[in-house]
């Protein structure tokens, strides 16, 4: 895992203070990339390409950076592509020589042997820049499931890249803005809109899509799609049960295994749950021994309810699966350190909570000199693991189209009807039925806001304006005619909310702290024939994931896999002694960013009553002290200029 940033002229003129510029942006992004770092200006000083390297493939080689054998193409490379051994060997039989043994080089080869071509024959997760220093050309690319983010800026003169925004902040030749719709989404959903970022002009790759940058001309292409057709043909016979199992367990197998890094110390978090436990089972298969951990937030991940407590059930799991497991406090005074980080540097519109809880993992894996944390991300969103999509499924066989009681979906806009069916159906998350069946939207488990609340604080605001996450792409139209709800709820989260949420804030945690995620779940693979499962896989007893729990049935017993869905543990800010220090009500009070004119005028008050759930005074306190910090950055280069 590394760090990337560039800056192009459009106009073909050079550019000022580029080698300032560069340098600047590179120094920025150490801690992406603390072991090695480069950049390359061109003789026409209208270009400029860095990396930082976190070495993992390879640590002991050094290689130039950015990746150039022949002085006119440049490879500038974030991520790893975990099929390069098999991907060398074909090049090397169509005559490919190789000076390193880096995936970086690999991955340079294929792009000029291919002419930036098949992707789809890349295993791995990615964001890249790649020039050709002859005809200025250049592209950028990121992976398909957005494992890896890069963010752009572009105005008459310039693109500016970079794999997070505050180096773009600091180089843009304008004062950077706060783009007000970004806003709004990111309070309602912890994200901006997809692609976008709190930042004016400031923009985040779509993912399975590269920029092309000749001539002064900017254009996008989409080269890869999650392509469900095999596997809905697949399941359309009805395999039996013991199939399914035994051609996941190959895939998953084998995607797990090329994700293990062989020159680095990786570990592996072990929560007691269905998705951890799975890769549990299948590091225990595969006899790769892995160390594991645990890791406490709040108080009630020790607390024993009905039952062993979430650590003592780790700890059993661990000891089932001959796992050398342990636990980690993520209360400690570093914790106060990373929620001020997450606060102040929103730039890229995730204020996620969880984000801190994150960076406290990678935090723990650095000081045990580890640079590779493997993560289960992803059976949530597939397998409708979400209470939100477990009663969504309630109200499809109760309410969606050709369902008996279908037209009582026309009365729901009445509170009474509304109350009535949430009684019925004893829902929690989707009383608001936010959602449609035509045309196709949906509730996602990051929205944490209900448009009543949104009325409250935000003027004008708008139902119907903020819908990025929930929906299908126009490229999967077609599709969709082929895909029940819970289907469609999985290629949503698959194309919008993994990429643009779930893995921005798994990126920007890990990486404050030089830590890689791997994430075996989001393998194309895997991804594709988990979303291509019909709903029986997904919902028995009112639960989720029932394909994996059964799958653990079979290995571990049925008091494993009928554990109920657990989030990650208390949010940080809310352990007594650290709110305290933090202050949300005075830094609220105090707050000039909540004065804006996108809020209503009443924003402070509604703020602070005692019924206010305390994740909208986290919302307000990071966006504020994202407010700030950009102003700072502001005031810093108008004193430069």
């Amino acid at each position: 895992m590394c760090g990337i940033s560039g800056i192009i002229s459009l106009n073909g003129k050079p550019i000022n203070n580029l080698e300032e510029k560069i340098k600047l942006m590179t120094n920025l992004l150490h801690h992406r990339g603390p072991d090695q770092q480069g950049f390359f200006i061109n003789d026409n000083k209208n270009f400029a390409l860095s990396n930082n390297r976190l070495s993992i493939v390879a640590p002991e080689e050094k290689i130039e950076l950015p990746y150039s054998k022949n002085k006119k193409n440049y490879l500038s490379f974030n991520g790893e592509i975990y099929n390069f051994l098999s991907i060398k060997s074909s090049l090397v039989e169509k005559g490919c020589k190789f000076n390193s043994s880096t995936d970086t080089e690999v991955l340079y080869e294929f792009l000029k042997y291919y002419d930036n071509k098949k992707f789809n024959e890349l295993n791995g997760m990615w964001s890249f820049a790649f020039y050709d220093n002859e005809k200025n050309n250049l592209i950028l690319s990121r992976d398909l499931l957005g494992e890896r983010q890069l963010y752009y800026y572009t105005d008459e003169k310039q693109l500016i890249f970079s794999s997070e925004v505050e180096p773009i902040l600091h180089v843009n030749e304008k004062i950077n803005e706060i783009e007000p719709s970004s806003v709004i989404s990111s309070w309602k959903y912890n994200s901006s809109g997809t692609r976008k970022t709190l930042i004016k002009n400031i923009f985040r790759m779509r993912p399975g899509t590269n920029l092309i940058c000749s001539n002064g001309k900017i254009k996008f292409e989409r080269f890869q799609k999650i392509n469900l057709e095999k596997w809905l043909n697949y399941f359309e016979n009805s395999p039996p049960l013991p199939q399914v199992q035994k051609k996941f367990e190959e895939l998953f197998s084998d995607e797990l295994r090329i994700r293990i890094p062989k020159d680095v110390k990786f570990m592996t978090t072990i929560s007691g749950g269905i998705d951890s436990t799975i890769i549990g089972i299948y590091l225990n298969k595969l006899k790769i021994f892995s160390k594991t951990f645990f890791a406490i937030s709040g108080d009630k991940e020790e607390k024993k309810i009905d039952g062993p407590s979430e650590l003592e059930n780790s700890y059993h799991v661990a000891k089932k699966l001959n796992l050398n497991h342990s636990h980690i406090s993520l209360k400690d005074s570093e914790s106060f350190k990373d929620i001020e980080t997450t606060a102040a540097t929103a730039f890229d519109g995730c204020i996620c909570s969880g984000t801190d809880n994150f960076a406290g993992l990678a935090r723990h894996l650095k000081k045990n000199k580890n640079k590779v944390m493997i993560i289960s991300d992803g059976a949530d969103e597939f397998l409708g693991g979400y209470k939100v999509d477990i009663e969504a499924h309630k109200l499809d066989k109760f309410l969606a189209p050709g369902k008996p009681f279908y037209f009582l979906k026309f009365f729901t806009k009445f509170k009474i009807v509304k109350k009535i069916i949430s009684f019925l159906l004893n829902l929690k998350k989707n009383r608001e039925f936010e959602f449609s069946y035509d045309p196709f939207y949906t509730s996602v488990n990051h929205s944490v806001c209900s448009d009543a609340f949104m009325k409250k604080i935000f003027k004008n605001y708008s139902t119907l304006k903020y819908k990025d996450y929930g929906i299908l792409g126009d490229e999967y139209n077609d599709l969709s005619k082929k895909l029940d709800y819970s289907q469609k709820r999985a290629l949503s989260y698959a194309t919008k909310t993994l990429p643009d949420m779930f893995n921005m804030r798994l990126d920007k945690a890990s990486m404050r702290h030089s830590v890689e995620v791997r994430l075996p779940f989001q393998s194309i693979k895997i991804t594709e024939m988990l979303i291509a499962m019909p709903s029986k896989y997904r919902f028995k007893d009112q639960r989720g994931k029932s394909f994996l729990r059964i799958l653990i049935e079979k290995y571990l017993g049925r008091t494993i896999s009928n554990l109920p869905k657990k989030g990650m543990g208390n949010y940080l800010w809310l352990n007594e002694d650290i709110g305290k220090d933090l202050d949300f009500k005075n830094e609220i009070r105090n707050s000039k960013f909540l004065e804006g004119e996108i809020f209503n005028k009443n924003v402070k008050k509604i703020l602070l009553q005692k019924e206010v759930h305390p994740c909208n005074l986290w919302n307000a306190f990071c966006l504020t002290k994202t407010f700030k910090r950009l102003e700072e950055i502001n005031k810093l280069k108008k004193i430069v200029k």
